[in-house]
């Protein structure tokens, strides 16, 4: 990491003790602060209830939980699903899916920035939620600093994901709320 993007982070770090309600982050040499929504967080939920019941453990599962990236900012994915015995302080190496759900109508830090970092990192599934669009996208093989396979879903469909660990995790969609 540079020394401006450990500046940025401090800096983050500082705001975040102060701010309530927003999650905060550096991307692209940026701080971001996005507002918490109702909608994203029952998002959340529903995808870490979907995970639990395909027999995931709580242990296994993080929500905006440092995770670090060698060289790069680390990442607070809003679920990640871990690998069994996975322990602080969390990598990249940990991580067998990320989740993402779109904080703003024309989000490209989920749909650019992130998925660069995690395919170039390996990270086995990535998944970003849109509640503006209703759909999901799921990537998966990462290949470079893109991921070989795309799949859409649209809102009421049953995501499924195939973890490295060769468990597997369905996501019903059909009770998201979309948000305009």
């Amino acid at each position: 990491m540079t020394v401006q993007d450990e500046l940025l982070w401090q800096t983050a770090e500082h705001v975040a003790a102060e701010v309530e309600g927003y999650k905060i982050e550096v991307i692209g040499g940026q701080i971001v602060m996005t507002p918490q929504s109702n909608v994203r967080s029952w998002t959340i939920r529903r995808v870490q209830n979907a995970a639990e019941s395909s027999g995931i453990a709580e242990e296994r599962l993080l929500s905006d939980v440092l995770i670090q990236f060698p060289g790069e900012p680390p990442r607070c994915p809003d679920v990640a699903i871990l690998e069994d015995g996975a322990a602080e302080p969390y990598t990249y190496e940990d991580v067998l899916a990320a989740v993402e759900v779109v904080s703003t109508k024309r989000d490209s830090r989920d749909y650019e920035i992130k998925v660069e970092q995690y395919a170039r990192f390996g990270v086995p599934a990535f998944l970003i939620i849109d509640p503006f669009q209703g759909q999901c996208l799921l990537l998966s093989r990462p290949k470079g600093d893109a991921y070989a396979v795309r799949e859409t879903f649209s809102y009421g469909e049953t995501i499924t994901l195939h973890l490295a660990d060769d468990s597997t995790v369905r996501i019903p969609t059909d009770s998201f709320k979309r948000k305009d």
